[in-house]
């Protein structure tokens, strides 16, 4: 398996406080993978622990192969790039001015290479505008955020709570750029976020922690089995109904309920529903749910949390 990070054990206290307990994710080449937690959850410290900028209590990671405590770790380093809590941007200078600094600090002296990242964020037509950044709007200064963590053409990126305090317009623009740079460049993501049903939108896997714990790895597919439509139907003959479901559907989507049966995925329910009658039994009832992305999240922490 081609892993872009793998951390094992990793923590993080801070006094007595356990910031991070004992955590093992694993991010494969091409992921979006969509770190799920509530305010407090560890989330941050994670992303801080990954880039160096605070070092671990116990534990350990790999970034593209290489142990954290190997000295070529700096050099896997510079092939991710981050924006983590807010863009650091320089509020009284253009866009370009800000890209322009960076390139400094990365040893770039290319104006071409600006030109690329703005293009590629979709602020191109901000290249010869001398507009301060502060009159950006704050999609605008996440998506120049996002253009000045590019420069160093990442392979992994970084994002914390990208889509925090934008407004939908904003939301969707960030959510398409995410999507275009990891179809087209070939960009793993590590996103952070609370804003659960927009996360479900771009991320190919999760992971969901809550009291600095992973409670659970998963993938898109498997959470959207998870979250899929539940179908119970009861009727007077509950056995013989179990034996018709089996002969329509998959064995291990049907559970014996009082009564009848639960099935756990979608279903062409006037179908089934026709195929019982004409079978002769009585339906006694028929109750359709579907746990959403935040049910699913809220069950497996435990409660309801502010997220």
């Amino acid at each position: 398996m081609d892993y872009i990070l793998q951390t094992r054990g990793l923590s993080k206290r801070y006094k007595k406080h356990m910031a991070v307990d004992h955590v093992d994710m694993h991010i494969r080449r091409g992921d979006i993978y969509g770190f799920v937690g509530e305010n407090g959850s560890g989330k941050t410290t994670i992303i801080r622990l990954i880039t160096g900028l605070i070092s671990p209590t116990t534990g350990n990671y790999d970034l593209f192969g290489i142990p954290s405590d190997f000295s070529e770790i700096r050099l896997m380093r510079r092939k991710v790039g981050a924006v983590v809590e807010t863009p650091s941007i320089y509020t009284n200078l253009s866009a370009y001015r800000n890209l322009k600094l960076q390139c400094g600090i990365l040893g770039i002296d290319d104006d071409e290479k600006i030109k690329q990242v703005l293009w590629e964020v979709g602020l191109s037509d901000l290249y010869a505008d001398r507009k301060r950044a502060g009159d950006f709007s704050l999609g605008m200064r996440q998506r120049l955020g996002i253009a000045m963590a590019l420069l160093g053409d990442p392979e992994f990126l970084i994002l914390d709570e990208p889509m925090n305090g934008l407004d939908p317009a904003g939301i969707v623009e960030i959510r398409e750029l995410i999507l275009k740079l990891n179809r087209e460049k070939g960009i793993t993501f590590l996103i952070s976020s609370h804003i659960l049903t927009e996360l479900s939108l771009v991320a190919t896997n999760y992971g969901i922690i809550s009291k600095g714990k992973i409670l659970k790895e998963i993938t898109a597919e498997e959470l959207q089995r998870e979250c899929a439509v539940t179908t119970v139907i009861r009727c007077d003959d509950p056995a013989a109904l179990s034996k018709l479901l089996e002969s329509l559907l998959p064995a291990h989507r049907l559970f014996p309920v009082p009564d009848g049966v639960k099935i756990t995925e979608e279903i062409d329910l006037n179908q089934i529903l026709g195929a019982i009658l004409a079978a002769g039994l009585r339906i006694l009832s028929v109750n359709c749910s579907q746990t959403s992305f935040e049910d699913y999240y809220l069950n497996l922490i435990g409660g309801v949390r502010h997220v």
